[in-house]
C-alpha cells in the first residue's frame, strides 16, 4: 500500500495541528528541567506555549510528514529554547548552530527513508537563513556501553523524546563533534558538502508504506 497524498508540510503558525502525536505532548528539550514547575516530560499544554512562541519568533519550527494526518515529526530550535538537552552527556549544543531536537514517527514508517527527507527538509530551509552550522544529538544503535543514571533513563524513553538514530544523522552528512558511547553530538556545516534528496527521490520515498 502506498500512501500518493503524503507530503512535507513546514510547521508555521498555520499548520502546528499536522504534528506527530508524540511531537504535541513531549517537553524533554522544551522544559528546564530544573524549574521549579517542572512536572516531567509528557505536557500537551506546555509543548502548544512552547510551539506557538517559536513560530513566533522563528517562523518554522520543523517539518512533518502528513497525510490525513501526521505519520513523522522532525523538531528544529535555537539551542536557547531546548533547555532539556543541557540533560545530555555531550550537552551544550554549539552556540553557532541551530538544533534538530527531535524526531518522532510512527513505528510502521520508520526506517523507509522518512527521516532523511523531514532531515533534509530542515536542512535546506536552516541553510535558506543563512545560518553556518545545525547539530543535533543521536543514539548509537547495537552498543555495548553499560548504561547508568540520566542515560539509561534517556535511552530507555528515546523514542518518546524523540532522540534520533546517529546512522540517520550521518547519512544527511552530519559528523560527530563530542563523542559518547552511546548519545553523541553531531554537527553539519551549511551549507552542506554533500549532495541533498532530489525531488524526485523525495517523492519515490514519500510513496512508500509498509504492506
Amino acid at each position: 500500500m502506498s500512501l500518493p497524498r503524503a507530503s512535507v508540510v513546514a510547521l508555521t503558525s498555520s499548520t502546528l495541528s499536522n504534528l506527530h502525536p508524540q511531537a504535541a505532548r513531549s517537553v524533554f528539550w522544551e522544559l528546564d528541567p530544573l524549574s521549579e514547575n517542572y512536572q516531567g516530560i509528557d505536557s500537551q499544554m506546555d509543548k502548544s506555549a512552547w510551539l506557538l512562541a517559536l513560530v513566533y519568533e522563528q517562523k518554522t519550527a520543523g517539518f512533518s510528514i502528513v497525510d490525513k494526518r501526521a505519520h513523522a515529526t522532525l523538531l528544529m530550535c535555537p539551542p536557547s529554547a531546548a533547555p532539556g538537552a543541557v540533560r545530555l552527556p555531550t550537552a551544550p549544543v554549539s552556540a553557532d548552530a541551530y538544533c534538530l531536537t527531535s524526531l518522532h514517527i510512527d513505528a510502521a514508517f520508520a526506517g523507509i527513508g522518512w527521516e532523511a527527507v523531514l532531515v533534509d527538509a530542515a536542512v535546506v530551509a536552516l541553510t535558506s537563513r543563512g545560518l553556518p552550522a545545525v547539530e543535533a544529538f543521536g543514539v548509537k544503535a547495537d552498543f555495548t556501553h553499560e548504561l547508568t543514571g540520566i542515560c539509561k533513563t534517556i535511552v530507555e524513553h528515546g523514542e518518546q523524546i524523540g532522540l534520533m538514530p546517529v546512522e540517520v544523522l550521518e547519512s544527511a552528512g552530519f559528523k560527530i563533534v563530542a563523542d559518547h558511547p552511546v548519545i553523541p553530538r553531531l554537527r553539519l556545516e551549511l551549507p552542506p558538502e554533500q549532495g541533498l534528496l532530489s525531488e524526485a527521490e523525495i517523492a519515490e520515498l514519500l510513496a512508500q508504506a509498509p504492506i
